[in-house]
């Protein structure tokens, strides 16, 4: 991702194989790590709208 001349589509490589590998990792975990964090923020939710089905 060096020179960033926005002529040609920049590939997903940052200074050597392990820091990318490296970075890929890190990535992919940080996803992991949203997706669950969706879930539980979803299903705090759900569970607040319940509470307030069974209080009507």
């Amino acid at each position: 991702m060096s020179g960033d001349n926005l002529i040609e589509e920049q590939p997903l490589k940052f200074y050597s194989e392990e820091v990318t590998e490296t970075k890929i990792a890190l990535v992919h975990r940080l996803l992991i790590l949203n997706a669950q964090k969706n879930s539980i923020v979803d299903l705090d939710r759900k569970h607040k709208a319940w509470r307030n089905e069974l209080a009507s």
